[in-house]
């Protein structure tokens, strides 16, 4: 069942990837709102890279949502009785309904401006699930002494907060992009607009940055007690180099006009620094326990 729910989480990360990338290449209407086939075709016209693009995605969903389903109820029926395995099981099948629901809406309607926002928060939260439900299928335990149970507890409380902040500052960079902010700030035709006021553009930019110097410290202090102490420490070092690696892109995107590539890049990076974050927390919550004494 570990494995079965290894292979749903990587098959869920491939398809964020490619619905990354119909974001930045603006390739969402390149379907048309014949969903789920396109432009009322099962084989469409392959020779336009925005058809390749958002064909795939697709293609990618409904396999995504068989594996969740497998996924999950075969973690409910094997074990029924841990509690936390049976809610984070009801959890990804209820996330997987909201997500398909927003992104099957955000097709008909044709992608207006700030409503992919949802999509992306719930695809988020989604993967995340998944990868807590598969570190919570581990049955192997790595028994920590008192002294070494405090010091990374409080280490991890320290990365909790910056990861919270994180999840927060994808869902504001996703808004900052689909409502056309981004637009506004970096003075970008769009055709349509959400946020028009540049005053707006700019406090929501800010924000943004501001969650970034939190998040960076956050990652920093975890990644000085993962190298002491000696547990997580590839995952921690990880974790930081791609929050710098975000911040750099972020910064290219801004100097050279949002183009295509760099926000993929941006997208893309955003979904590994996730993936690594949920696992840091998976690891803490079901892998590591504080030794039992005994007399």
């Amino acid at each position: 069942m570990k494995k079965f729910s290894i292979l749903t989480t990587v098959i869920t990360f491939i398809a964020l990837i490619l619905g990354n990338l119909v974001v930045a290449t603006d390739s969402g209407d390149a379907c048309g709102t014949t969903w789920p086939v396109c432009n009322g075709q099962i084989i469409p016209d392959l020779t336009d890279y925005h058809i390749i693009i958002e064909y795939s995605h697709r293609l990618m969903v409904p396999l995504l949502a068989l594996l969740t389903f497998i996924n999950a109820i075969g973690a409910i029926k094997k074990h029924r009785k841990r509690k936390t395995i049976l809610v984070l099981a009801i959890l990804s099948l209820g996330m997987l309904v909201f997500q398909s629901a927003v992104g099957g809406l955000n097709v008909l309607l044709g992608t207006p401006p700030g409503f992919t926002t949802l999509d992306v928060t719930f695809s988020q939260v989604l993967l995340v699930i998944l990868v807590l439900l598969s570190y919570s299928l581990h049955e192997t335990k790595i028994e920590l002494n008192q002294v070494s149970w405090s010091t990374v507890s409080m280490s991890y409380r320290a990365f909790v907060i910056g990861f919270v902040v994180y999840v927060a500052q994808v869902i504001l960079g996703a808004f900052f992009k689909h409502s056309r902010a981004s637009n506004v700030l970096l003075d970008i035709p769009a055709a349509e607009y959400l946020i028009r006021s540049e005053s707006i553009a700019n406090m929501i930019y800010s924000l943004h940055w501001v969650a970034t110097v939190v998040i960076f410290v956050a990652a920093l202090w975890y990644v000085i007690y993962a190298t002491k102490f000696k547990y997580h420490k590839l995952l921690a070092w990880a974790y930081l180099i791609t929050i710098l690696l975000n911040a750099v892109v972020g910064f290219v995107i801004v100097i050279t006009g949002n183009v295509v590539l760099a926000s993929s890049i941006h997208m893309i990076i955003s979904t590994m620094t996730m993936v690594i974050g949920a696992m840091i927390l998976g690891g803490y919550w079901f892998k590591l326990q504080k030794k039992t004494i005994t007399a």
